[in-house]
């Protein structure tokens, strides 16, 4: 194997200010311990008492957002609370029903815990003023019928026996006859024919002869039949199989997770009644439910995945570095340094949202890198040299790609904060602000550290580091075959990448078996309800109600709810004709009296006289002609006394349907126009706001969780109203935020990390280089995912910038590892295990959440692990026989340092004279040395006699 060498001409700038620094902390290492712990728990006594926490949502989308602003309108008029929906299943409504109402019981009962109980429309007090609903023509038309029975309503019963009923009908149509050229007259002539015709059928369908063709006496009404809808129905949906009660919680503002107590306390509610009612089934859902699970379960999916990650990584550190010494050592670094960035997020963010809480995190899975690298490399300079000399040697060999590696993943975080989502972006200041402070931790406290531990040890009894390059080096022998392997690897997994998809559907990312979320899904496959729908508020009824149509002609859009429709504006003729009504309506008797019967002789004349009156040329009278025969006909044959049965059956029920009507107007025609007190109060707080602005809420016709659907139905209602909200707006416009901030970030972070390696390597091919492994190994990670269908989503989109600083970290190691050897290129030792330390310790910490019941905990898992994996093959396989390659092609830099030179030139016999760190006679020049890492890289370690 050639021998290789290293110039300092190759050297980072950063190579001497690193070394110059690492003598200053070995000198006083006591010193650089006190003040970094003294700083550190200033930092946490700071956070403990500043540090805020923003537990909603709403807290990750920038505020000035257009979306967003509008969200903001609807909550300072609405409040911020969601429904939380209680559902009954059972075989249909009269077993649903007293649940129903004994649930309702006791949950209005626990008004500490629950508000807004709703289980019913609850508008009887509206029914009462039924007629303010009606037009005025309505109206109208019914003060017309109840003149036409002023008889009737003046007690006069005898007027609906069935021979008056036919003469009075008789004396409309000679009326009619008398006055051809006038309309009203006709009008009256028509509605009279059809009258008769309806007295004709139901009097043969009495005397067995046919069937009834509806109420004689009672006119037909849509509207009224409109008004039936207004009414006190329960929840109830599914054919009467699922009985619904809304409620919303009470919460406790000092709980991180608000809501938690009362829903624990609802769920325990629900178990004893399912014991109470073993034939029903009792199920929770609604937004506030299905978070909270899925909290709680993310947090027992973490908690059980750190356990194992630890034990991991634990065993990972012992077994790679020979004991726990030097592992623990790198760890309490990085405790100071994490204990420092909680005092930088609270300096400059001052506060942690759902996303910026995971920065732990990421500093230990990024953080503990630096540690790595840098004991990997001391435990190989150890070997020769003391204590000291070691770390100053450390910190001139692997200190610049620590420090290159660590400002291009903390850059790569800070510039997420020039995004508009800001979830994101307090991510970005806190991660990256963590990172550089990890960094600066592991620059300072670990050396000295180190030096307190290791400076009155034998260095022969120092540990030696597992080589875990041992499946490298055989493929390192021939790069030209391997490169050329390797990237027909990755051309084929490229493939995959247009089968790459974004999955939107939050319900995808939800945990496997979570009861929330099944019931959710049954409601959006049983019934028209959802816990999701679109809300467009309007200033007055008026707009409202023209709105309301138009989002009901959307074919995206199921149904539209509101409360405005209840409060009818009454003008001052309309409630004028109302107090009339409601006063000759008063009088009514509460049973029907006893109708004469006219003898059959007298009514067949007066259907006689029915007939002359009809035209039997007439089409729409020829029906009633001959019905009117037929009945003459049965008469004349018919015996008293059935005859006198059949007449007086026939009159009591035409009165009484009459009677019931006329009963139905007056329950109906309270004068007092509707008004708000009329509604139950937990049905007016959730569609009228503080300033009695009125809500419509807009429910779409298909499942909106999925992002084809949802993007149609948002289009839709936003045409017409472009200020409509909700949280299927929330959701679809701040997925589309967080996808372009994800983009926009790597846009930046590339940039930016491109200029700290021109100014660090001075060499835009170096630069090309340091980068080749993230990006050959992001295509690969992006190709396996489009082949193993595993698509982006909002969880795994956060490891994004993770698997770019590990790529770039490991990319910068290896490009400084090249440039520390003059002739040729091995891939060296310490460098290789440093790689594939970080890299195995960050694939065993979260390949551990792939063991996740949370599905989008375990695809972040997923995604991280194998993103981490693909870089760790194009750093330590693709990257180092491309650098061999073109080591072939570089010449040798000369080396003025003719004491270099001399001790080059020796024979390899001869001992080698001792050369100082900073020779005086060239201060600006390192000596030459040969690179014993890669010589010796299998070598047991040489003893000096």
């Amino acid at each position: 194997m050639p021998k290789h060498t290293e110039t300092s001409e190759e050297k980072s700038l950063l190579a001497k200010p690193l070394a110059w620094g690492t003598r200053l902390v070995v000198r006083f290492p006591i010193v650089v311990l006190l003040v970094a712990f003294l700083v550190a728990g200033l930092c946490v006594f700071y956070a403990t008492n500043h540090l805020g926490f923003k537990t909603s949502r709403l807290d990750l989308i920038n505020q000035q957002s257009g979306f967003n602003q509008l969200w903001l309108e609807y909550l300072d008029q609405f409040g911020a609370d969601d429904d939380v929906v209680v559902i009954i299943e059972g075989p249909g409504r009269e077993e649903i029903v007293p649940a129903l109402e004994d649930l309702y019981t006791q949950l209005m009962a626990q008004d500490q815990s629950f508000y807004a109980v709703l289980h019913e429309r609850g508008l009887s007090k509206v029914r009462e003023k039924g007629l303010h609903f009606l037009p005025e023509s309505d109206l109208t038309k019914i003060d017309q019928q109840l003149q036409r029975l002023r008889p009737v309503m003046q007690g006069q019963w005898d007027s609906m026996g069935v021979g008056q009923l036919a003469y009075n009908l008789n004396q409309q149509l000679l009326f009619a006859q008398r006055q051809p050229n006038s309309p009203q007259a006709q009008m009256m002539a028509e509605q009279s024919r059809e009258q008769l015709d309806r007295l004709a059928s139901n009097l043969l369908a009495a005397m067995g002869q046919g069937e009834s063709q509806g109420s004689v006496l009672v006119p037909p009404n849509d509207s009224l039949n409109a008004l039936s809808q207004i009414d006190s129905d329960y929840f109830l949906a599914n054919e009467g199989q699922l009985g619904l009660i809304l409620l919303r919680l009470v919460k406790d503002k000092t709980e991180l997770a608000q809501g938690k107590e009362a829903i624990a306390q609802l769920r325990n509610i629900l178990d004893r009644f399912q014991v109470k009612y073993p034939g029903l089934k009792f199920g929770l859902t609604g937004l506030p439910v299905m978070e909270n699970d899925e909290m709680e379960r993310s947090q027992v999916d973490m908690t059980k995945a750190s356990i194992i990650s630890l034990v991991g990584v634990a065993f990972l550190f012992m077994a790679s570095f020979g004991g726990l010494r030097h592992p623990l050592l790198a760890v309490v670094a990085l405790l100071v340094g994490i204990a420092m960035s909680v005092g930088f997020a609270t300096a400059f963010v001052g506060h942690l949202n759902i996303l910026s809480v995971s920065f732990g995190v990421i500093l230990i899975g990024l953080g503990i890198d630096f540690g790595v690298h840098y004991v990997a490399r001391y435990l190989k300079e150890a070997e020769e040299k003391k204590t000291g000399d070691a770390l100053v040697q450390t910190a001139r060999d692997i200190g610049p790609g620590i420090v290159t590696g660590g400002l291009t993943t903390a850059v790569a975080f800070f510039t997420a904060s020039l995004t508009d989502f800001t979830g994101v972006a307090e991510l970005g200041i806190i991660a990256g602000g963590g990172l550089l402070v990890c960094l600066i931790a592991s620059m300072t406290v670990l050396p000295a550290s180190i030096q307190l531990a290791d400076r009155h040890r034998n260095r022969y009894q120092l540990p030696k580091p597992l080589h875990l390059d041992w499946w490298v080096l055989p493929l390192l022998k021939t790069p030209k075959i391997t490169l050329l392997v390797s990237l027909v690897a990755v051309g084929l997994l490229s493939i995959g990448v247009p089968k790459l998809h974004y999955d939107h559907n939050l319900l995808n990312l939800q945990p496997k078996g979570l009861e929330s979320v099944q019931w959710e899904e049954k409601l959006i496959s049983d019934t028209d309800r959802s816990v999701w729908f679109a809300l467009s508020i309007a200033e007055d009824r008026e707009t409202l109600l023209k709105r309301k149509e138009k989002f009901e002609a959307l074919p995206t859009v199921n149904r539209v709810e509101e409360i405005a429709s209840l409060m009818p504006d009454s003008s001052p003729e309309k409630l004028v004709m109302i107090e009339d009504l409601d006063r000759r309506l008063k009088k009514l008797p509460e049973n029907v009296p006893t109708i004469s019967i006219p003898q059959a002789a007298h009514l067949g004349q007066v259907l006689a006289d029915s007939q002359r009156l009809l035209s039997p040329d007439d089409p729409a009278a020829q029906h009633t002609y001959r019905r009117l025969a037929q009945i003459r006909e049965l008469l004349r044959g018919m015996p008293e006394p059935k005859y006198n049965a059949i007449i007086s059956q026939f009159q009591q029920r035409n009165a009484g349907e009459l009677l019931q009507w006329l009963h139905s107007l007056a329950v109906i025609s309270n004068p007092e126009p509707p008004t708000i007190s009329d509604l139950p109060e937990a049905l007016v707080s959730r569609f009228v706001g503080k300033n009695n602005q009125l809500l419509l809420r807009i429910y779409p016709n298909a499942s909106i969780w999925d992002m084809d659907a949802l993007e149609g139905f948002v289009k839709q209602v936003t045409s017409v109203d472009s200020k409509v909200t909700g949280q299927p707006l929330q959701t679809f416009y701040a997925s589309r935020q967080m996808q372009r901030s994800y983009i926009h970030a790597a846009v930046y972070s590339l940039i930016a990390v491109m200029i700290i390696l021109l100014i660090d390597f001075r060499s835009m091919t170096n630069t090309l280089l340091a980068l080749t492994p993230v990006g050959l190994g992001m295509l690969m990670l992006f190709g396996v995912q489009g082949f193993a269908d595993i698509p982006l989503n909002p969880a795994n989109m956060i490891v994004l910038p993770l698997i770019l600083g590990i790529g770039i970290d490991d990319g910068v190691h290896v490009v400084h590892d090249y440039r520390r050897q003059s002739r040729g290129y091995f891939l060296g030792a310490s460098t290789a295990t440093g790689v594939i330390i970080t890299s195995l310790t960050t694939m065993i910490g979260f390949g551990a959440l792939m063991l996740a019941d949370h599905r989008g905990l375990a695809s972040l898992g997923r995604v991280l692990t194998i993103g981490v994996a693909c870089c760790l093959f194009t750093s330590l396989v693709v990257l180092p026989c491309l650098l061999t390659i073109l080591s072939g092609f570089r010449r040798e830099v000369p080396d003025l340092d003719s004491t270099a030179s001399a001790a080059r030139e020796r024979p390899r016999g001869r001992k080698l004279a001792s050369i100082p760190d900073e020779p005086k006679s060239h201060p600006m020049k390192e000596p030459a040395r040969e690179d014993t890492e890669s010589r010796d890289a299998f070598d047991e370690p040489r003893i000096n006699r």
